[in-house]
């Protein structure tokens, strides 16, 4: 096994070791969060997380274009054009800070007319004071995305992985003793940005001691400003669209209703945004290689193949959740915060069935950017997504919060699974229909019969979290014995077999 191939398994490894943590942590500080805090300031927490998420759109996807660029200078191996390239995503970067500071400051000073009718003065108060600090938090991480992509594209996934590790058991020990000691939301924004701008010192010092790359306060010229205009611009309406589609409601029933549908509401998001890692685990390890893959022209077959291999990987550890929660997830909703939050159930559920495909084929978006064809991608699923604010705004008045993962799903579903897939594969050739036979061959018997067997075990199980746990584990055991003979293919299989009977 080579350093990369052994780099790219440890990082695969540490992410979901990290997501295992995170959600564990989750399961224990969510409920202690809104223990302390109440629903409705659990609820305002949530809403400016989602308002600082806005402002990361600011970054205009300069994070992914710096993993695309340096991936195609290391491929060839040119230190000149790589350093020059970091010097003037860093000047870029210190811009972009100031544009979003004082694009933070106006919204800053409207929050009181956007929520005068849904909260009371109090909650606007401290929305607007926790909103400042996180402001502070959203510039620390706009210049600190070139650190975390010169790490991604040198393949340090060991290092990168274990510091988000160690800084988010940190960042959870702390909010714990803070909120055990009275404190409120307002602590929690500063924790966060606290540990933000230590995780960014960090980082910075492993590139300076282990990575050869330089530093220079250089402004970019002319054509290096153009080309990664060009590229970045549409990489940022992809980041906009995701913030539609992943934030936009919070903003939509916070006006709409109250702050107390808000916090139920974003458990539900909450339930997404963990099912999310589980793929972007696999995909963002496997990002820099595809890259890679094309620039040096490999054949569309043989980048076929590798696509569907990250993709029925994907689609084998996201079953598993999938049924898990489809089978249990109101038991577990009920457990970890409380009957109250039963329609977090739906929120996830609704939007999580088309969620599952889309996130199986995240790989494609890597080919795209490295062939800088992602431009018509970013227009076709800005249309989808201002099409989910239309209709989650119309749901939401009928349905209440449902109404918006109903928008959400259906924005997937036309943009990313009918109008993505047929510009894959009219327009850049890649075999699209062979991925979903792929899936539908090796993946989808796997995740039916299994789901099938776990809503039969559900109407036995106690109402407790042993049962829950019980459950969990049987139907593991159940997945992995129908992945083994169904989802993987042959020479797999033995792979495995040499793992676990070698001597």
């Amino acid at each position: 096994m080579t350093d990369l191939s052994r780099e790219r398994r440890n990082g695969v490894l540490l992410s979901y070791c990290s997501i295992a943590i995170r959600n564990i942590a989750a399961l224990l500080l969510i409920p202690f969060i809104i223990n302390h805090l109440g629903v409705s300031d659990y609820g305002i927490y949530s809403l400016v997380s989602a308002l600082a998420g806005y402002l990361i759109v600011l970054e205009f996807g300069l994070a992914n274009t710096t993993i695309r660029f340096l991936s195609v200078y290391q491929a060839n191996n040119d230190k000149t054009k790589e350093s020059e390239f970091i010097s003037s995503i860093i000047v870029l970067y210190g811009a972009l800070a100031l544009f979003v500071v004082g694009i933070g400051l106006i919204i800053w000073f409207k929050l009181p007319t956007i929520f005068q009718h849904s909260m009371t003065l109090v909650e606007i108060q401290l929305l607007q004071t926790a909103f400042l600090v996180l402001l502070v938090n959203v510039v620390i991480t706009l210049m600190s995305n070139s650190l975390t992509g010169i790490i991604s594209t040198y393949q340090r996934f060991r290092f990168q992985k274990s510091t988000e590790i160690l800084v988010f058991i940190t960042r959870c020990i702390v909010v714990v003793a803070c909120l055990q000691s009275g404190f409120g939301v307002l602590a929690i924004v500063i924790i966060d940005t606290i540990t933000n701008l230590l995780h960014s010192l960090i980082r910075f010092i492993y590139i300076k001691r282990f990575i050869d790359i330089q530093f220079k306060a250089k402004l970019p010229d002319k054509a290096t400003l153009k080309e990664i205009f060009v590229y970045s611009s549409f990489i940022a309406l992809n980041v906009i669209v995701n913030q539609i589609n992943w934030r936009v409601d919070n903003l939509i029933i916070g006006t709409l209703t109250n702050s107390k549908t808000l916090g139920i509401f974003n458990i539900g998001s909450q339930l997404l945004f963990s099912f999310m890692a589980f793929a972007s685990a696999i995909s963002n390890i496997f990002t820099p290689k595809i890259v890679q893959m094309v620039n040096q022209n490999v054949s569309n077959t043989i980048l076929m193949k590798q696509l569907c291999i990250i993709a029925r990987y994907q689609m084998i550890v996201l079953g598993y959740v999938f049924v898990i929660f489809a089978a249990f997830g109101e038991l577990f909703i009920q457990l970890f915060v409380g009957a109250e939050f039963a329609q977090a159930y739906w929120v996830a559920l609704i939007s999580m069935v088309p969620l599952m495909f889309v996130l199986a084929q995240t790989s494609t978006n890597a080919v795209l950017q490295a062939l800088n064809k992602h431009k018509i991608r970013s227009l076709l699923l800005l249309v989808t997504a201002l099409a989910n604010i239309v209709i989650s705004i119309i749901l939401v008045k009928k349905m209440g919060m449902i109404g918006a993962s109903w928008g959400t799903a259906i924005a997937l579903f036309v943009g990313e699974l009918i109008m993505v897939n047929i510009y894959l594969y009219r327009v850049i050739h890649l075999n699209m229909w062979h991925l979903y036979r792929e899936l539908l061959r090796y993946s989808l018997p796997a995740i039916l019969t299994t789901l099938a067997l776990a809503m039969l075990v559900s109407d036995y199980i106690s109402a407790t979290w042993l049962g829950l746990f019980i459950a969990c584990g049987l139907t593991g055991v159940i997945y992995a014995i129908c992945s083994y003979f169904v989802s993987l293919v042959a020479n797999e299989r033995k792979k495995i077999n040499r793992l676990v009977f070698k001597s």
